[in-house]
């Protein structure tokens, strides 16, 4: 098996781009399990997960969260909430805000899919070495405290 083309465009000193590709292959394998599995896209289950892992929250606190568009998030809560896995209710100090709670059934199923994905991750990291996987997390550290100083505006 061979990696894409594109892993090598900018060759080994383009780290950052690497780690933007493997992102990518996750995502797609992930989205692929989700909907196969549980019949949710990524976008459901990134909205799912913060809920049931941070508490209710407004739809906007999710977007900023995860770097992720409000309007998909928007899209997500709607389908979600058409399957009964979250509620919306208004925020007592601002009627125009809504906060999104999942349900019983959500946290079940949240649950469920928290546990699958585990399993993924560790089949991913499968043969890695704990002291290599230390190596990568500082690495992934570093970058982002990096990216932190040279564009404090992206920080949340």
């Amino acid at each position: 098996m061979t990696l894409p083309p594109m892993w090598y465009l900018f060759g080994a000193d383009h780290l950052p781009y690497r780690v933007l590709l493997l992102a990518r292959m996750i995502d797609r394998q992930a989205s692929r399990q989700l909907q196969a599995q549980f019949g949710l896209s990524l976008a459901e289950w990134r909205v799912l997960a913060f809920i049931c892992a941070s508490g209710p929250a407004a739809g906007s606190a999710i977007a900023r969260a995860g770097g992720i568009d409000r309007a998909e998030i928007s899209r997500a809560v709607a389908r979600l909430g058409q399957k009964g896995f979250v509620v919306r209710e208004a925020d007592p100090q601002n009627q125009r805000k809504q906060t999104i709670i999942p349900t019983d059934s959500g946290e079940a199923l949240f649950r469920g899919v928290r546990d699958d994905r585990r399993s993924l991750f560790h089949a991913l990291l499968q043969g890695v070495p704990d002291d290599e996987r230390q190596i990568v997390e500082r690495t992934l550290e570093h970058m982002a405290l990096r990216i932190q100083q040279l564009a404090p505006e992206l920080e949340d």
